[in-house]
């Protein structure tokens, strides 16, 4: 074959394709009904070409770039099209609750351990007052005293927007340590973060208690409460997955089951980031602002409580896939 001839007669063709790819990758819509009749007369014509110089020549660069421009004709033609962002909205929201439910057991487990210390630290505390000094960390007693007045600072705009900010970037990463650190101890650590968190929580109210502001605490907290416990709850869960799959690998490598639940456990960690990321601004404009009524946080709470329910429960359903999966469990 005469490669100099075969360049010079068949190179404008290439070119016409590569410029017809570039406005394809820009957007299919670029392309005219005429455009696209000769894409696929193009793309076809480059294909023959490509197999007469693997088969009649030896230029490398050549059939490199022959083989690279038909991949790139090819890739526009049969790639799926674009979903409408609403549409990948609600396929992502749906994924989440699939998953969620799915590994409903392991998020069962997960809020066990959480409430079950809170409630343990918050008697224990009671019964051996010593429990006090282990289990609330140095440095928030101040926090906790603030908590005892019964009262919050009202907060411009702007402050409101830097804590949401603090917030957003503090909490998703609490979330995503309780959950990561399961793949390297056996779900272990993601135990003791939990159990810490959970803690915590319980010696507050504990500390609130004898001074009459338990219930101040508890709908202060529960407008962001209803999202943020429930992230670190779900971040939980993908920690105790994680760590179930190398306990209990079954006859699979525990590489090969960390890989087998990997897809899952990246979509509970990522559920509960977002869910971090709703409580941020609700904490910082609406739980801790004075103006705001108690009756309203607890309202609200409420009404959180039963949209998420019901999404968590309902939205996504799939009768038929869900009930298969759950066969094959």
């Amino acid at each position: 074959m005469n490669e100099e001839s075969f360049v010079d007669k068949r190179e404008v063709d290439w070119k016409r394709l590569t410029t017809l790819c570039d406005s394809a990758e820009a957007g299919l819509t670029r392309l005219t009904a005429g455009d696209l009749r000769e894409f696929i007369r193009l793309y076809r014509r480059v294909s023959t070409d490509l197999a007469l110089a693997r088969t009649k020549s030896t230029n490398d660069p050549l059939i490199t770039y022959l083989n690279d421009l038909v991949g790139r004709a090819y890739g526009v033609l049969y790639r799926s099209p674009r979903k409408p962002f609403l549409a990948t909205l609600l396929a992502t929201i749906a994924l989440s609750t699939q998953t969620v439910r799915r590994n409903r057991w392991f998020l069962f487990t997960s809020a066990s351990i959480f409430f079950g210390s809170a409630f343990l630290i918050f008697f224990l505390m009671s019964w051996v007052p010593a429990v006090k000094d282990t289990v609330i960390p140095p440095g928030m007693e101040k926090n906790f005293d603030g908590w005892k007045k019964g009262e919050f600072q009202e907060k411009s705009g702007s402050e409101s927007g830097a804590m949401t900010g603090f917030y957003a970037s503090n909490n998703p990463r609490t979330a995503i340590i309780t959950g990561a650190v399961g793949a390297g101890s056996f779900g272990v650590a993601s135990v003791f973060f939990l159990f810490q968190n959970g803690a915590i929580l319980g010696a507050l109210a504990h500390e609130v208690a004898p001074v009459g502001k338990l219930p101040f605490l508890l709908s202060s907290i529960s407008p962001h409460g209803v999202p943020e416990l429930s992230g670190i709850i779900v971040a939980g869960s993908a920690g105790l997955l994680l760590g179930y799959a190398l306990i209990n690998p079954g006859r699979r490598r525990r590489s090969d089951a960390l890989k087998a639940v990997g897809k899952d456990a990246i979509v509970l960690l990522a559920t509960s980031v977002v869910l971090m990321f709703i409580a941020a601004p609700i904490e910082a404009f609406f739980s801790f602002q004075p103006q705001i009524p108690q009756w309203l946080k607890v309202v609200v709470a409420v009404i959180s409580v039963i949209a998420w329910a019901a999404l968590w429960t309902g939205f996504g359903r799939n009768p038929e896939i869900e009930g298969a999966r759950a066969v094959a469990e």
